[in-house]
């Protein structure tokens, strides 16, 4: 019989690529003694955005193959939806089958946060669970309830778009992303 998990964390985002930081936050998510399930969920188009750099259907499938682990959930629920889905929308469906008290965010998000949809409901209803770095104190003052998560996550999906920091690459999906994002002229490796 399976066990079914109780508690359950949302970890949402464009994930464009997916890299070894987002496995590290899903790790330390699956660390905290609160929380059994984290459900990753990348978007079709964050609505904040206005375009997507890989394929909606490609970055899902990366999503699978980096955070691929007992306790993990890759939905493809938003992609489905083809089209911008707002926070509140798939917090509302996925709860269905999973028991999300846990909505996670990088500290970088909390500047905006007041800016999606249903936020005060949002607020009310589930723990924030911030990213942030060690060193950072960010204003949480907003925040009915949350907890800091303080890792050092030194890439971003954009510095790998950019052909910087590759080593953050999942090996799974190194080849596929380094196609689809080829390193500038001036940061290529000359082959021997």
């Amino acid at each position: 019989m399976v066990k079914q998990p109780r508690h359950s964390a949302l970890f949402g985002g464009s994930f464009d690529p997916p890299h070894l930081g987002h496995r590290r936050i899903v790790e330390a998510l699956l660390a905290l003694p609160e929380i059994d399930e984290v459900v990753v969920v990348p978007a079709w188009l964050n609505p904040f955005k206005n375009r997507s750099h890989a394929p909606a259907q490609k970055r899902l499938q990366w999503c699978r193959r980096v955070c691929a682990a007992p306790g993990v959930v890759v939905s493809d629920y938003e992609i489905r939806q083809e089209r911008p889905v707002r926070t509140w929308e798939t917090l509302r469906a996925l709860r269905r089958d999973h028991p999300i008290e846990y909505l996670v965010v990088g500290a970088d998000n909390l500047a905006t946060l007041r800016d999606w949809y249903r936020f005060d409901e949002l607020n009310r209803e589930i723990t924030w669970i911030v990213v942030t770095r060690p060193s950072c104190a960010p204003d949480t003052s907003m925040l009915r309830r949350y907890r800091l998560l303080p890792l050092e996550i030194p890439v971003s999906s954009t510095e790998i778009r950019k052909g910087q920091k590759r080593e953050f690459l999942d090996p799974a999906i190194r080849e596929e992303v380094e196609a689809l994002y080829p390193a500038p002229p001036s940061q290529r490796k000359e082959k021997p």
